[in-house]
């Protein structure tokens, strides 16, 4: 007898799709990854939170991370997950702005330190658990380990490419939080973030060797896959009437061919790009490694300790990064809160840190980060999913 099913999301890798049965999730795919991060019970949680109980950002510090239950498929990649339950924010209060506020800070913070991408906002959930914890969060983690060095790599703020940035603006996954925290958002609540992204930075930088360590340890470090995308899936739906620059790879062409939305895929500490070339996913080809081929970013090494250069400019320019995100002109002043001052000036922004750094940069950061504050509402509700369609007021989807 076969179970009903409710399929979800694309096909991929021989007509794969991720599915709803009774009240669990089926993922044809790696899971390694969300449940490192998205069960309270894995080693890296546990971790996370007695370090933070330790420090003194309290044991529920990373709280706002769910609790799901996973069970593995033992005879093909992927298997089972409890679907998330959570109730939706209630009416914002003063209290629960700067919570969110908080954990939208801290929420930046590990992600981009983690390397975790693909934060756009149909991947977030935003709610109330069982426990009265508010839970923000990611419900897939296929791309991680990535050296970021700005947190908009992550897509929870908007990237300033020319070519995206109107689009980049409208998936940035941090606009789930707005219709809590305002457009703009209080000032007081903007350093809250701020001080909570560079208190998580910090904190994770402490345990950098102990979170290489466990991550060496895992079983399945080199053999699961870290997912690699080539183009985002509007190209690859659109690529007939529209064909994508660069022109489309052999390997894309016969995966649109079959139905499937293209799926590409790394393994840590290895060379090359990979896809699935038979539909028992047994064998993968890999693409060329040579001539005008898509090239792959680094990835952290456990074997640093996770340390790289590109943390200084993560913790610097970061955080200038999300107050360009969340500036408005009608902030002016100096602000201050215990962990940060702010000064608006008309052309310039300033911060001093605890110990009396001083940090200056132009207010005009569109180069590097565009504004979370569209005209539009398209999508900003207090619901925990996105709608299912979100069409903007502006035509844009």
């Amino acid at each position: 007898m076969t179970q009903a099913r409710t399929q979800l999301g694309d096909s991929h890798n021989f007509g794969r799709r991720v599915s709803l049965r009774e009240g669990r999730v089926v993922k044809p795919r790696a899971l390694l990854w969300e449940q490192l991060l998205l069960s309270a019970e894995s080693p890296l949680r546990r971790l996370l939170d007695e370090a933070a109980e330790r420090e003194g950002l309290g044991r529920e510090a990373f709280g706002f991370l769910p609790d799901l239950q996973f069970s593995f498929s033992p005879d093909e990649i992927g298997g089972e997950v409890t679907r998330i339950a959570l109730d939706p924010l209630p009416a914002p209060s003063p209290e629960i702005r700067r919570s969110l506020a908080i954990i939208t800070g801290r929420s930046l913070a590990l992600w981009s330190w983690l390397g975790v991408t693909d934060l756009h906002w149909e991947n977030l959930v935003l709610g109330v658990d069982a426990r009265g914890q508010v839970v923000f969060t990611p419900l897939d983690v296929e791309m991680i380990l990535s050296d970021l060095s700005m947190p908009t790599e992550t897509k929870l703020l908007p990237d300033a490419d020319p070519e995206y940035a109107e689009v980049s603006r409208h998936a940035a996954g941090v606009r789930r939080v707005l219709p809590c925290l305002g457009k703009p958002i209080e000032i007081a609540n903007l350093l809250a973030m701020v001080g909570a992204y560079r208190g998580t930075l910090a904190l994770l930088d402490r345990q950098s060797g102990k979170i290489a360590e466990l991550l060496s340890a895992l079983p399945g470090l080199g053999e699961t896959p870290i997912r690699v995308l080539l183009r985002g899936t509007g190209e690859y739906v659109h690529a007939r009437e529209q064909p994508p620059w660069p022109p489309l790879l052999e390997a894309e062409i016969a995966q649109l061919a079959r139905g499937d939305i293209p799926y590409f895929f790394r393994l840590y500490g290895k060379k090359g790009i990979h896809c699935y070339a038979e539909p028992s996913l047994q064998r993968v080809e890999t693409l060329p490694t040579e001539g005008d081929v898509p090239q792959l970013d680094p990835l952290l090494q456990v074997s640093r300790g996770l340390r790289s250069p590109t943390r200084k400019k993560l913790r610097e320019d970061g955080l200038f990064t999300l107050l360009g995100a969340f500036d408005h002109p009608s902030f002016t002043g100096v602000h201050r809160s215990d962990e940060i001052e702010v000064t608006f000036r008309a052309r310039t922004l300033v911060v001093k840190l605890p110990k009396g750094e001083e940090l200056e940069t132009k207010r005009n950061l569109r180069a590097f980060v565009g504004s979370v504050y569209l005209p539009c509402r398209c999508g900003e509700v207090l619901g925990v999913f996105v709608p299912e369609v979100t069409v903007c007021e502006a035509g844009r989807r």
